[in-house]
């Protein structure tokens, strides 16, 4: 059974060469003689005697009433394959294989490219269609089967002219008549060998041609690989060209590095000399410093040493003077109230002019004070060198030690 009800097939063996059968279907006044429907009644007479590719024809019908459709050949191959489209769209095809005993005819019914599908069901042509087809075949077989009367002609195609009645032929002329038949028959016969010859050498140079296709692909495969093979070599190139660039830039990136690095360390190397002479240069103008400050506080020591050198000199000249110009008289004081009595001691000797204004007045003479010893004046000592604090470049140059 047919899975798609719009695409009917049937085949059947029929005992005829492919050529006879062809010139039955190629030829639109035999279709009543084979039409399993019985709808098709007869062909106009202003139609084509012989189809061909895009030949149009046309087909008195009879379903209930009567009425005309119009056909075109959409696919033709002599002794091999002929298809005509109804103008509703669908098509019928008849195929011709040849077999070792006749040909294998298959005929479709292709409804399945139609847009609108739904008339043909409501008309049930889904239902009749497979049915008539076999009627059809059958049909077809019957009419090379000698054993089988043939079908009866069709009714000649309607005229506006009247047609004249077929006359009573005599036996010569009967005789004649077969002869004419079994010339056809044998001029049939001819052109189905010549067809199967032409299908032979057809094959033959199908083969050839095959053959040929098949060096060719092989050829261009072989083109291809090679194509390919080169195509890898080039690729390859490429990648070890990448390769060898990538490796330069990463040496010469490596170089720069190394080059930067070295340069750094200079710079830093110079940078430590440039601290540790910014040190000693420090150091020197603290020691310096230091020196200048320690020469300034002894010769300011000194200077102080001698101005008191020279004052006491002063003071001793003077005192001395005044001991030279007065008389000195020594009163030795009275001991206090209860107090023992203490060997005299030497009074020290005053003027005179002190005694004398001292006994005038009624007052007690004191012995003169004793001079205070001269207070011992420390050397002032030199300030002490400031510590200073170590300056940047000291300091890197510190943490780089």
């Amino acid at each position: 059974m047919d899975s798609n009800p719009y695409l009917v097939t049937r085949q059947r063996l029929v005992q005829a060469p492919p050529g006879a059968i062809f010139e039955l279907l190629a030829d639109p006044s035999k279709h009543p003689l084979i039409d399993g429907s019985g709808t098709v009644k007869n062909s106009r007479q202003d139609e084509p005697q012989r189809l061909s590719l895009g030949a149009e024809f046309g087909m008195d019908m009879r379903l209930g009433v009567g009425y005309r459709i119009q056909n075109t050949v959409v696919e033709f191959e002599e002794n091999r394959l002929i298809a005509w489209r109804h103008f509703n769209g669908h098509r019928w095809r008849y195929e011709l294989i040849p077999a070792p005993r006749g040909t294998l005819v298959r005929e479709t019914w292709d409804a399945s490219r139609l847009k609108r599908q739904w008339p043909l069901k409501v008309m049930g042509f889904t239902r009749s269609t497979p049915a008539n087809i076999e009627r059809t075949l059958d049909r077809l077989a019957d009419y090379f089967d000698p054993n089988t009367p043939r079908p009866t002609e069709p009714s000649p195609p309607r005229s506006s002219k009247r047609q004249p009645q077929p006359k009573t032929l005599t036996p010569a002329q009967q005789e004649k008549e077969a002869a004419k038949k079994q010339a056809r028959a044998a001029k049939a016969v001819q052109q189905d060998e010549e067809a199967i010859a032409a299908q032979a050498a057809k094959a033959e140079r199908l083969a050839l041609a095959q053959e040929a296709s098949t060096a060719r692909r092989a050829a261009r495969a072989e083109r291809s690989a090679r194509a390919k093979e080169a195509r890898t070599l080039k690729e390859a190139e490429k990648i070890e060209q990448a390769a060898l660039a990538e490796r330069a830039r990463a040496e010469k990136v490596a170089e720069s590095e190394r080059a930067q690095a070295l340069k750094a360390e200079q710079a830093a190397q110079e940078e430590k000399a440039k601290a540790e002479k910014a040190a000693e240069i420090e150091r020197a103008q603290a020691e310096k410093l230091a020196e200048a400050e320690r020469v300034k506080a002894e010769k300011l020591a000194q200077e102080e040493r001698e101005r008191r050198a020279k004052v006491a000199r002063a003071e001793q000249a003077q005192t001395a003077k005044a001991s030279k110009q007065e008389p000195q008289v020594h009163v030795e004081p009275l001991p206090p109230i209860g107090a023992t009595a203490r060997p005299l001691k030497k009074a020290p000797t005053r003027p005179a002019r002190e005694v004398i204004a001292a006994a005038k007045a009624g007052r007690r003479d004191t012995p003169a004070p004793e001079p205070e010893p001269e207070a011992i004046v420390p050397e002032p000592t030199p300030p002490a060198v400031q510590e200073r604090r170590p300056t940047a470049a000291a300091r890197r140059m510190r943490r780089a030690s």
